[in-house]
């Protein structure tokens, strides 16, 4: 089973509305049961994140770290080293 967590989204106004997510030990199963447990009527999708890349140009080459994104806490937090890092990772200046 791939990991990575989900977001279920709502098709709102023209346009996609995050209505909630579930971390990394969750299934689609799992979401589709969210649903249900809202009982509220939609078109709804649910989009997995599954890997995050930090592509960084490291001696000419570009250098790709890959890692799960378990929640969207993770991913967060990614972007503001990424952020803060200038885009370097941290064992590279």
């Amino acid at each position: 089973m791939a990991h990575g967590f989900f977001t279920i989204e709502q098709w709102r106004n023209k346009q996609w509305v995050a209505v909630c997510h579930l971390d990394g030990d969750q299934s689609v199963t799992n979401a589709l049961r969210e649903l249900e447990r809202r009982g509220k009527p939609g078109l709804f999708r649910v989009v997995q994140m599954q890997r995050m890349i930090w592509a960084e140009k490291t001696d000419g080459k570009l250098r790709l770290r890959k890692w799960h994104a378990n929640s969207p806490d993770t991913l967060s937090r990614t972007a503001e080293a990424f952020d803060r890092d200038g885009g370097k990772w941290p064992d590279s200046r």
